[in-house]
């Protein structure tokens, strides 16, 4: 069972991951390097970290065992003919069920000429137009 790191050696751990990406910044450099100057663990996980990474970066690619190239032409049409039908569908039955729905009764709106033209008249103005206004001083 390991023991519990300090908070300083997480830190520092996770320093030293980014330091093998190049991801670190020059002041985080030097804080990891002043921390692995007195800590032999993490010196030890540091260079462990660089030995792993520096294998993994020039390992050979694996080769697929079939091409990884989608076909051309491949069933692009099915989903988007099920789509259409779909809204079709959908349509007729709204359609339908609008169709059968009772409309609701509504009380008839009665108007005559005047109410009409009293509603587009315009009451007189009560202000002066703008031409008209004087300055005042305040």
């Amino acid at each position: 069972m390991e023991a519990v790191l300090a908070a300083e050696c997480e830190r520092a751990r996770k320093w030293a991951s980014l330091a093998v990406d190049c991801e670190l910044s020059e002041m985080g450099k030097a804080r990891l390097r002043a921390h692995l100057d007195g800590c032999a663990a993490c010196a030890e996980y540091t260079a462990g970290l660089r030995v792993v990474t520096r294998e993994l970066r020039t390992a050979p690619l694996p080769t697929p065992s079939r091409p990884l190239v989608p076909r051309a032409g491949r069933r692009t049409r099915l989903p988007i003919a099920l789509a259409v039908i779909g809204i079709v569908v959908a349509a007729m039955f709204g359609g339908l069920a609008g169709a059968l729905r009772p409309a609701a009764s509504s009380p008839p709106v009665r108007t005559s000429a005047t109410s009409v033209a009293s509603f587009f008249r315009q009451p007189a103005a009560t202000t002066p137009a703008p031409h008209v206004l004087r300055k005042t001083a305040l």
